[in-house]
């Protein structure tokens, strides 16, 4: 599969792909999955587009407390944790404000930089990554606390509510030939996954009596 690009065409014409990887900031899978994401893109000659969207719940903590392997948190432990998932969405949201590419390199660096220590994450920690990245600092600054930026991020929030997106890591993928219809992917988010899942897209359209994958839902 490495050896070669895979190209999409449906009727002679060049098929785009839309992604939206939903992620928790902090968590080690998602970190994973996003770099599974970026070798799949790297196999398809068509065009993608990858938006990565933090998100937090509660059920998203409860499976992130899970991984960690705390069990029975208290109050205080979880409170930090839902608080410390939220500053790292917001955060992450205000560094898109300057570009979507140094948005997804200030993701990452967090992300290695908190990987093996949660604790590590402060605001101090945060300004020096948006520094770090060239980011315009006193912009960054006014953008993680603005309403503006808790706004669209609440919008995010309820996109992934509207896609079926309920636990991280999710992806869903729209095909431009087919604008009302997207994959959902949960949790198993890798780039094999990926590929195995536009294919069967695209033989949907060569075929359209074929039912779709167990592993998968279609969106309407």
């Amino acid at each position: 599969m490495e050896n070669y690009m895979i190209d999409y065409h449906f009727n002679g014409q060049a098929k785009y792909f839309d992604f939206y990887l939903f992620v928790n900031p902090l968590g080690r899978k998602c970190y994973y999955s996003e770099q599974e994401i970026n070798k799949a893109s790297k196999l398809i000659s068509s065009k993608i587009d990858i938006n990565i969207l933090c998100i937090h719940n509660e059920e998203i903590l409860n499976d992130f407390m899970q991984r960690l392997g705390i069990i029975q948190p208290s109050l205080a432990v979880r409170n930090d944790l839902y608080c410390k998932l939220y500053k790292a969405a917001l955060a992450v949201k205000a560094a898109h404000f300057q570009g979507k590419r140094k948005g997804r390199c200030f993701l990452k660096d967090l992300q290695q930089k908190i990987y093996h220590d949660l604790s590590l994450l402060n605001e101090n920690l945060i300004m020096d990554l948006a520094a770090s990245n060239g980011l315009d600092s006193d912009l960054f600054y006014e953008d993680f606390y603005s309403d503006f930026t808790r706004e669209l991020y609440f919008n995010d929030l309820k996109i992934a509510k509207a896609m079926g997106v309920h636990s991280t890591p999710s992806l869903v993928i729209f095909d431009s030939t087919r604008e009302d219809e997207g994959i959902l992917l949960e949790d198993n988010v890798t780039y094999e996954c990926v590929i195995d899942h536009l294919d069967l897209l695209h033989s949907q359209h060569l075929d359209h009596s074929v039912k779709c994958s167990t592993h998968f839902n279609l969106l309407k």
